[in-house]
């Protein structure tokens, strides 16, 4: 039943391009399209999750992501590639990014951004044991392709950001039928906030949250907690509402180079069923930066 349970979440988050992303602290791209061009220069970042380590076929994602402001500022692109696996079903897509931002204030940035692109499915239905082993329903392979639009807004600033997403208005509700339609009241949406303070020249703390919001599902909250030392250290802690408590640590290897990691641990039904889950990623920016007393990293 768990893996038919699975499977279920798998097809309709992959529909839509709904990664589970502990480390929207430390790119926000990920969840928005609106925070293209946000680090000023080319930046790429990859990461790996394994979900529920210790159980079989639990859901296994990477993800790709590249962005940069242009050389007119105002124009930002980006380019987005993911695979997620889940027991016997496989989402994969690429998406593009064009975005516009203008001067809020001096130090603010207003940004808009546009993110079409294509999901891939495919589900082996010949791998799942069953009793009835001539059932022709699990007797062969189905695959699908469905087109993505994603849409971001977002405010941000040396010290603080504020943005909402979705991650497609083209939305594919029924399983049998993997023609999209334009459904706005439909489709996912996220709202990211959160504001850096500094306690000393090298201390600061930044609190953050991210919340998930589709209609008729449950609303997802995630808060975070984040302390950076010196542009070097980020050590973070945070509770999301599907019972998880998340932590995680990151070292900026130099002013280009940042490597992180996430562990999330369930303190709800699942407490004690599994190892957690496990997130790792390398991000590196394209263009040299000085410290500052206060460094800009979202």
């Amino acid at each position: 039943m768990i893996y038919a349970a699975l499977a279920l979440i798998s097809i309709s988050a992959g529909a839509q391009n709904d990664l589970i992303q502990s480390q929207y602290i430390h790119n926000r791209f990920a969840v928005n399209p609106a925070f293209a061009g946000n680090r000023e220069g080319v930046t790429i970042f990859g990461s790996f999750r394994k979900q529920w380590a210790g159980i079989e076929n639990t859901p296994m994602s990477m993800l790709l992501t590249s962005h940069a402001p242009l050389r007119h500022d105002n124009i930002v692109i980006g380019l987005t590639a993911y695979n997620q696996s889940i027991h016997e079903t496989s989402n994969s897509g690429a998406l593009a990014t064009i975005g516009y931002r203008a001067r809020a204030t001096e130090k603010t940035w207003l940004e808009f951004a546009l993110q079409p692109g294509v999901a891939m499915h495919s589900y082996n239905w010949n791998k799942v044991k069953v009793m009835d082993t001539d059932d022709k329903a699990f007797s062969k392979s189905e695959s699908a392709t469905t087109p993505l639009l994603g849409f971001g807004m977002s405010w941000y600033g040396r010290s603080h950001f504020l943005g909402v997403s979705t991650t497609s208005l083209l939305v594919s509700n029924d399983f049998y039928d993997h023609d999209s339609k334009f459904a706005p009241d439909s489709a996912n949406y996220i709202f990211t906030g959160g504001y850096m303070f500094d306690v000393t020249d090298r201390f600061q703390l930044q609190p953050s949250t991210l919340i998930s919001f589709r209609k008729g599902n449950d609303t997802v909250i995630d808060g975070t907690l984040t302390a950076i030392y010196n542009d070097f250290i980020w050590v973070d802690a945070g509770y999301r509402t599907t019972d998880e408590l998340t932590f995680g640590a990151a070292v900026q290897v130099n002013p280009q180079l940042r490597i992180a990691y996430n562990f999330d641990l369930s303190i709800g039904d699942l407490n004690g069923v599994h190892y957690g889950s496990h997130e790792i990623s390398i991000q590196y920016d394209f263009v040299y930066r000085v410290k500052t007393v206060s460094p800009k990293f979202f």
